[in-house]
């Protein structure tokens, strides 16, 4: 006989609704480096203009506590690594990040990193990204196939890009990425090598959209698209 489905516990329940009712959207006065490589430049107008979207369920906001929580265990196993330097705070003791197009784009970076046993010399952008066990096989298969300089741009556009301006803002050619499941408890990672011409075009983007006065075109005019469907702006574009 087939087992019924157990209720989930209320106290759970209780949690999940204060992390869902706490929850604050902030919102920045500039397009972050992290959203530029958004294959939408609707999504990304919406979302520097303050539109109103989507709320994130507890699941998620859980899962962004884990990649805050993962980012300073991986940061500090690196830095037991005999030769490695990290630097992750700005002179006023703040996050390292960059502000341009007067100051209305702009990322912080995990740190700069120096003493890689494969390229002990060399300054890199150093970013972790906590996933999933199916992301993290899925970067691993990748690095092996591609070879760890192509494995990021294969695996998350949306990361490559990132990787892109960062290099380009810090003066720097190559990027050291660590993605980890939560807790770190398996790491993994690549360098990704500086594309110039590549980071110019996101620059370029991000001015374009900063100085539309109207939305930009939609990447999709069906709102049953892949990306339109699962976007939190989805009602307030496609209506």
């Amino acid at each position: 006989m087939p087992q019924l489905p157990q209720p989930e516990c209320p106290t759970i329940l209780n949690a999940k609704a204060v992390a869902e009712f706490t929850q604050k959207e902030e919102r920045r006065d500039y397009i972050g480096a992290s959203l530029i490589g958004h294959p939408c430049a609707r999504h990304i107008w919406y979302r520097y203009h303050g539109y109103p979207s989507e709320p994130f369920d507890a699941e998620t906001l859980w899962r962004f506590a884990d990649g805050h929580a993962t980012e300073a265990v991986v940061i500090s196993r690196l830095r037991q690594v005999p030769g490695v330097q990290i630097w992750n705070e700005s002179p006023d003791g703040g996050q390292l990040g960059f502000r341009a197009l007067g100051g209305k784009f702009g990322g912080h970076v995990d740190g700069i990193i120096k003493g890689l046993v494969q390229a002990p010399k060399t300054p890199h952008v150093l970013e972790v990204k906590c996933v999933g066990e199916k992301g993290f096989a899925e970067f691993k298969k990748l690095v092996f196939e591609y070879g760890e300089k192509r494995a990021l741009e294969q695996w998350n556009s949306g990361y490559y890009s990132q990787a892109q301006v960062y290099m380009r803002y810090f003066n720097l050619d190559r990027h050291y990425l660590v993605v980890a499941l939560a807790g770190g408890r398996d790491m993994a990672a690549c360098r990704t090598e500086f594309n110039p011409e590549y980071a110019e075009r996101l620059v370029d983007k991000a001015e374009r959209i900063l100085q539309a006065t109207t939305e930009p075109a939609r990447v999709s005019e069906n709102p049953d698209f892949y990306i339109c469907r699962w976007c939190p702006f989805a009602k307030v574009c496609h209506g």
